[in-house]
């Protein structure tokens, strides 16, 4: 066999990944010095390399990470870190739901809850941003740092492949909040619907509610109504009198 071959074929698989990341980038330099138009071509093997080193990063990572879920205080951190997502997602369904329907979001537990379901793994997403983009930051120094020292390239190659990988999980991540961020609005009329039979009610035999109207009731005497005309969900809001 080649040695260059079984050099490769001997190497961990989160550097094969690394390597492979190298690769594209190489490749991905020449495109832009031989075919400066070919702008897709280029989008593309970028995203090659940063997938390959978030492949190595991911691989190298992964059993640490299981480490700290298989042991007590790592799986404790963990549940908190959920319940801190579960709240963050939370949030930012109030903001949709409010935004949706004009109405106060407290009013509206079904709908919040429906669309923090749908906000989780956006939430999730974030988190993950900001906690591997500090880690990518960190490697980084840590290269940075035994460079200085003299230390030898194959560590420092190492630490800043591991740091590559970190920093496109970290766009990947913020990536997907900030597509949900943007296409929030799209949201709005699947706001309406699950309001319309989550949270508007038939109360015909409370005074002042017609027999047909689904309603709602908010503070300081004000009674939102939801219909459907024309395929749509309509809220109409107006003063409560008996």
């Amino acid at each position: 066999m080649c040695p260059f071959l079984q050099w490769l074929r001997n190497m961990q698989p989160a550097y094969q990944a690394h390597l492979a990341g190298l690769f594209f980038i190489a490749i991905f330099m020449l495109a832009v010095l031989a075919f400066p138009a070919f702008k897709g071509t280029h989008q593309g093997l970028l995203f090659l390399a940063s997938l390959a080193f978030a492949i190595g990063f991911s691989i190298w990572c992964w059993p640490t990470a299981k480490k700290v879920w298989e042991h007590p205080v790592g799986r404790a951190l963990i549940v908190i870190l959920h319940l801190f997502v579960l709240l963050f997602a939370a949030i930012l369904a109030r903001n949709v739901v409010a935004s949706a329907l004009g109405l106060p979001p407290q009013d509206f537990d079904v709908s919040v809850s429906f669309i923090a379901l749908v906000f989780y793994i956006p939430a999730w997403s974030m988190v993950v941003s900001i906690l591997v983009g500090i880690f990518a930051f960190f490697l980084y120094f840590i290269g940075l740092l035994i460079g200085a020292f003299n230390r030898p390239f194959k560590e420092i190659a190492k630490l800043f492949g591991h740091a590559a990988g970190a920093l496109a999980i970290c766009i990947y991540s913020s990536s997907v909040f900030d597509f949900a961020n943007k296409n929030e609005k799209s949201l709005h009329p699947l706001v309406r619907w699950v309001a319309l039979f989550g949270d508007f009610q038939s109360a015909e035999a409370y005074p002042g509610v017609g027999a047909t109207e689904r309603v709602r009731l908010h503070e300081n005497g004000v009674i939102s109504v939801a219909t459907v005309e024309n395929n749509t969900v309509v809220i109409r809001v107006r003063k409560y009198e008996q």
